[in-house]
């Protein structure tokens, strides 16, 4: 009788382990997913001018230097309706943008709205240790210094770092921008963005 209890034993580990094999595989797989590529030009940012409000999916940063003004670059973040096509990719990497504003321009072509919510602009005037003196925002029409002083630029800056290569930048605010030099109404611009993205040398 021993024996045969033996026996029995060995064949329960023997059916346990097989009904454990499928399980043991399967939490192996869900363990080591393959991980998702990461787009680099992914984004969800929004932008509104007074009544007229957008979001943009994409989006791409160039620094140059500043003409007329050692020590000095623009760095400029572009933002599209519209994501990098593989023909865009050699001028992006030489922080040319010409392909990305030849596709946008042709949103003018349509009966619609496209054109005036395709695009974004925040500009930033850096010094050499990539401290932040001034912030521009533009879309197609509107244009305004959203951070012309120290204490603007504080608020716009509620979380940034930037090496020459990578920009980290989280900014959601706004600003009424004086409007009176135009003679029209002032304006509010209002931004809300989360960006940790490389950026291009203009060359």
């Amino acid at each position: 009788m021993l024996g045969l209890e033996v026996k029995m034993s060995r064949r329960d580990r023997t059916v346990r382990m097989a009904l454990m094999l499928p399980l043991l595989m399967s939490n192996t797989a869900f363990a080591d997913p393959t991980p998702p590529t990461k787009d680099p030009f992914a984004t969800a940012a929004s932008f509104s001018v007074d009544s007229t409000a957008f979001s943009l999916s994409s989006v791409v940063a160039t620094i140059e230097p500043r003409l007329n003004a050692p020590g000095y670059s623009w760095v400029r973040i572009h933002f599209y309706s519209f994501s990098p096509a593989a023909d865009d990719m050699a001028g992006i990497e030489n922080g040319n943008l010409s392909s990305m504003e030849k596709t946008r321009s042709k949103l003018a072509d349509r009966h619609d709205n496209s054109y005036n919510v395709s695009h974004a602009v925040l500009q930033l005037s850096v010094d050499k240790d990539f401290k932040v003196w001034q912030v521009d925002m533009s879309i197609p029409g509107h244009a305004c210094t959203i951070a012309p002083f120290e204490k603007d630029i504080k608020t716009f800056l509620q979380s940034y770092h930037f090496d020459g290569k990578t920009l980290t930048l989280k900014s959601k605010a706004s600003y009424t921008c004086d409007m009176k030099f135009m003679n029209i109404p002032d304006q509010t611009f209002t931004w809300d963005i989360d960006l940790n993205i490389p950026t291009y040398v203009k060359k």
